[in-house]
């Protein structure tokens, strides 16, 4: 993993669950549980997605402090403070999650389609794995991954007002954008992550070349969207 002059923090990650695909194996994707959440709770509402070709796998975030709830310890991916454009966000963490989903990723075999998804703050860090794929900075045995699917929910973009420097940096940049999909759903009611701030953080992805659907909608039809999404973009 390449992650500039920023030390990677190393983290302990918790328990990891896993759905195995009942059908041919067409794709896996990495899915991360929102804060103060841990991987099994992903477990049933993915099931009833009835999507049998995919595998997903569930990893527990590390236990740290997290400011956003006064400095008390949960699992969480990173550390937060209150949700806006002008946050700061704890990349050193950040990266060493890239890392992690980079190693989960890796195993996989080689002809099926990879992703990374996630809820809240298991979004924003999604879509900061896909975005540090696309500048070239996730690597693995010196081959770059790149997902094609990406999944965020009620989530938002960490480093955001970097994404086009970030973009002019490294060559091949938005070349590996074009190959990711990415579905940003977000509830109107989210009173932790504005649904202008989630929009905002498309709209930016997709003027940098990102091929990104966002929608608003909330309760049972997330999980529908997900489901017609995957199935019609990717024929899973």
């Amino acid at each position: 993993l390449y992650a500039g002059s920023r030390t990677v923090r190393r983290l302990n990650f918790g328990t990891c669950y896993v759905i195995e695909p009942i059908e041919i194996h067409k794709a896996t994707i990495v899915w991360l549980h929102d804060l103060d959440h841990i991987g099994r709770r992903c477990l049933e509402p993915l099931k009833d997605l009835n999507l049998p070709s995919i595998k997903w796998i569930c990893p527990t975030a590390p236990r740290l402090p997290v400011t956003s709830l006064a400095g008390q310890n949960a699992t969480a991916w990173c550390d937060i403070t209150k949700v806006s454009e002008s946050m700061q966000h704890d990349f050193e963490s950040l990266d060493s999650v890239n890392s992690y989903v980079a190693d989960l990723l890796s195993t996989e075999p080689t002809n099926v389609i990879k992703g990374v998804g996630g809820v809240g703050l298991g979004a924003a860090a999604a879509l900061y794995f896909a975005s540090s794929c696309a500048f070239g900075k996730v690597q693995i045995k010196q081959q770059m991954i790149n997902p094609q699917i990406v999944i965020g929910i009620n989530g938002w973009l960490p480093g955001l007002t970097s994404l086009q420097p970030n973009m002019n940096n490294a060559f091949g940049t938005f070349n590996r954008a074009k190959l990711q999909r990415i579905l940003l759903l977000h509830g109107t009611s989210d009173d932790v992550v504005p649904s202008e701030f989630g929009y905002k953080c498309a709209v930016s992805l997709r003027n940098n070349e990102f091929p990104t659907m966002f929608k608003q909608c909330g309760g049972n039809h997330v999980m529908t969207e997900i489901c017609v999404w995957l199935i019609q973009t990717f024929g899973l």
